[in-house]
């Protein structure tokens, strides 16, 4: 085995001597809140653990993506500072590393950078403005003494952001938005969604994803599920087909084959199997807004258990979403085959991080995540319902992913 130990994947193998670097992939930054118009700062830390001499190449260039939620993810390079090329690294050393990396205009809260190294595991920090990461920044370095500043608060923190850089599986990262919503038409009631998709060959843009949206009746005796669908999907996803010379404009395009049923047996039993294809078009209008249309346009191979849910739920998942930094606001709607059917969702989606000054007034602070509200009206809120038009929808919670 290899005695060679890597802690930072940005470097993925040595030169000279042949020898390759393996062992833990992980990229930490300098902070784990970065300010919006400033570069994110990273170390690469390499420790030879072994009993004599090895030689390491130090890239200039690190190529990565970069994901902002499930609608939003960026071609970004990471830049070395100072000179690249080989480095010798006695029994062991250790060699620390600096890169930067200029964030792309418009991206803001919870971001994941995923190395394009299959053995580099996703970094995690969060992207805020100025006046949030500075005031994040000063309060964890505190402000008891100039030992506590450069000593023990410095490697709590240092601790934390290595405990966010290794929470993720290398490949794995969001897909469809994950939340928890309750509403209380027909009873009180709760939905929510897992979404995740999984990339197992970086050098092509083919991925295995998985969501399950379950709905859940909390007023009934013994609070049943109502219904959940189960979506496993293949598929090919390039991000980022075309860009216009000044970014203002990002064409993209998915397409696969996708699975959904309840898992239920008998008259309830529900499922169908679709071909799909979905484009999308980004437009970035300046002020950190951006306006995203992706339609989602599909086929069924095979409907037989519910032939008719053409009828009710079309051929195509129109989205349209509009962005400003952190918020945003998504419409789905669909329109059925047969007259009059078809279903209308809206989210609505409010990052809880950009209250932190009044959360701060209250004594509160580190609040994740989001703030959600969601309209649904139609046919076929899960697949079980599908040709069941059910009074309107509106549920309020927590979103994950957005």
């Amino acid at each position: 085995m290899n005695p060679k130990r890597v802690w930072l994947a940005a470097v993925a193998f040595s030169l000279g001597a042949g020898a390759c670097l393996e062992g833990a992939e992980n990229l930490i930054p300098e902070s784990a809140v970065v300010a919006q118009n400033a570069p994110a700062r990273f170390e690469l830390l390499v420790t030879n653990e072994g009993s004599e001499a090895s030689t390491v190449d130090l890239k200039p260039l690190l190529n990565a993506r970069l994901h902002a939620g499930s609608q939003t993810a960026e071609e970004v390079e990471l830049r070395m500072v100072g000179k690249a090329g080989p480095r010798t690294l006695g029994p062991g050393g250790f060699l620390r590393v600096a890169y930067t990396l200029v964030l792309p205009p418009g991206i803001t809260g919870p971001v994941i950078l995923e190395p394009k190294f299959p053995e580099l595991r996703p970094v995690m920090f969060s992207v805020e403005p100025e006046r949030i990461a500075v005031a994040a920044t000063s309060s964890a370095t505190g402000t008891r003494s100039g030992a506590t500043r450069q000593g023990g608060v410095s490697e709590l923190r240092r601790e934390a952001a290595l405990r966010r850089s290794t929470r993720l599986l290398s490949g794995v990262s969001a897909y469809e938005p994950v939340y928890f919503g309750i509403g209380a038409s027909d009873g009180l009631n709760a939905k929510f969604q897992l979404s995740l998709k999984y990339n197992p060959f970086e050098i092509w843009p083919f991925f295995f994803g998985y969501t399950q949206t379950s709905l859940w009746d909390l007023h009934s005796t013994s609070a049943p599920f109502r219904d959940t669908s189960y979506r496993p999907s293949l598929f090919y996803l390039n991000e980022n087909v075309w860009t216009a010379r000044d970014r203002s404009l990002r064409f993209g395009w998915q397409g696969g084959f996708e699975h959904e049923s309840n898992g239920k047996g008998g008259a309830d039993s529900r499922s169908i199997n679709l071909i799909f294809a979905r484009p999308r078009f980004e437009w970035r209008m300046g002020g950190g807004s951006r306006l995203v249309i992706s339609p989602k346009v599909y086929g069924y191979l095979d409907k037989s258990e519910n032939p008719d849910i053409a009828d009710y739920r079309g051929y195509c998942d129109f989205l349209v979403s509009y962005l400003w930094h952190d918020w945003r606001l998504s419409v789905t709607a669909r329109r059925g085959m047969r007259a009059h059917n078809g279903s209308l969702q809206i989210d609505a989606v409010f990052p809880l991080q950009t209250t932190e000054d009044l959360l701060t007034r209250v004594g509160v602070r580190g609040v994740n995540g989001y703030l959600f509200l969601q309209y649904f009206n139609g046919w076929g809120e899960s697949i079980l319902d599908y040709n069941r038009k059910l009074h309107s929808q509106v549920r309020a919670g927590l979103m994950i992913v957005p």
